[in-house]
């Protein structure tokens, strides 16, 4: 299952169980609500600013086959619209994030681990201040 939720201008996306393909096509949907079709724009003017997106994997068991790559193809989708990102989670997910890294090359981006979560916060919040 895959949750989108929008905080003070932070993206949060909250993933749990095992990912398939339909948690991610509701999880499009949802982001294009929440951001008044802002999802899928590739512009970083005033009206589009960059931001800030927090995945947390805490509870991430993985993903369906495919699933995974649908998850990059619609991250890379959106690379140029991402400032900073902080990924929570486990130990075991911590590789990943390197695979964020290959994708969103123009963004900060930081691991966590789920005791770290207001620090996740706050550098999130740091450009914004």
């Amino acid at each position: 299952m895959i949750a989108v939720e929008v905080e003070s201008g932070t993206i949060v996306i909250t993933m749990t169980g095992i990912v398939s393909d339909a948690d991610w096509d509701a999880a499009v949907l949802a982001l294009e609500e929440k951001l008044g079709g802002q999802a899928s724009v590739h512009s970083t003017s005033a009206k589009f600013p960059k931001r800030h997106v927090l995945m947390d994997w805490e509870k991430l068991e993985g993903w369906e086959k495919g699933a995974r790559s649908t998850c990059t193809w619609f991250c890379m989708g959106n690379q140029d619209m991402i400032e900073r990102l902080a990924v929570i989670g486990d130990e075991r997910w911590r590789d990943e994030t390197e695979r964020l890294v290959d994708i969103y090359k123009n963004a900060q981006i930081n691991f966590y681990l789920p005791a770290q979560r207001e620090h996740a916060k706050r550098w999130l919040r740091q450009s914004e201040e």
